[in-house]
């Protein structure tokens, strides 16, 4: 074997019996994150209708509609990008809005308990965090 080779190897395996997270989107050993999710609660002035999906290979895109003040719902607003889950449930999600088109990156805070993906983020009027809580459909 090559030294290249073997280097490649050593990394790997190191990787491996180490737990990082290699960018399958799933931390190692734990249940699959892949699925759709859907908004179950939300605080503040979050979206009051909305899923998000994670699928192979670390792709994510999150699909969300405001409450407006005649009682209907805005718009769909669709952010998409990727995502890694550590092994401690934090997951490090980057979504474009405009359907990837924007140039920024949001990045809420985001943690995976079981079925459960939050998203904690600033209330862009300076208001409390807001908290959007998602279970998984399946």
């Amino acid at each position: 074997m090559s030294h290249a080779r073997l280097t490649a190897f050593a990394l790997a395996a190191t990787l491996a019996s180490t737990g990082a997270c290699l960018g399958d989107g799933a931390g190692p050993g734990s249940v699959t994150p892949y699925g759709t999710y859907s908004l179950e609660s939300t605080s503040g002035r979050g979206p009051a209708a909305g899923t998000v999906r994670l699928s192979p290979p670390a792709r994510a895109e999150r699909r969300v509609r405001y409450a407006l003040a005649n009682g209907s719902l805005s718009t769909e607003y669709v952010a998409t990008g990727t995502f890694r889950v550590a092994g401690d449930g934090t997951v490090d999600l980057r979504l474009r809005e405009d359907d990837g088109r924007s140039a920024y990156v949001w990045r809420p805070r985001t943690n995976l308990t079981g079925a459960v993906l939050r998203l904690r983020h600033p209330d862009p009027a300076d208001g409390p965090d807001i908290v959007e809580s998602y279970r998984r459909d399946d």
